[in-house]
């Protein structure tokens, strides 16, 4: 599942970025969360709360006002931002090398 707009170059590029070990939205915001987040199955409502916060997130262009938002959300939110977005990222590896499956 994508939890972006198709269109949305933004989010898509740093996804490509992400798969190549650079996470240059996150900054020291997996530091904070005291590492990454735990690999447990999105529910539901997660992932419809996960979208909810991409669409916010991509309604800003820059890398900075991005890390903004992304700041801003309460600690919680980041998780499942983050959760949802290396999901995406995995599924991104997957896809590209389907030798792993």
């Amino acid at each position: 599942m994508e939890f972006y707009h198709r269109n949305d170059r933004s989010i898509k590029s740093l996804v490509q970025l992400a798969k190549h070990g650079y996470y240059p939205l996150f900054d020291n915001l997996i530091d904070g969360l005291g590492g990454l987040p735990n690999h447990k199955k999105l529910t539901g409502n997660e992932k419809a709360k996960a979208k909810t916060l991409f669409k916010r997130l991509c309604e800003h262009r820059t890398l900075e006002r991005q890390r903004t938002v992304l700041s801003a959300m309460n600690i919680d939110d980041q998780e499942l931002f983050l959760r949802a977005f290396f999901k995406m990222v995995e599924n991104e590896i997957l896809d590209s090398d389907p030798v792993i499956h």
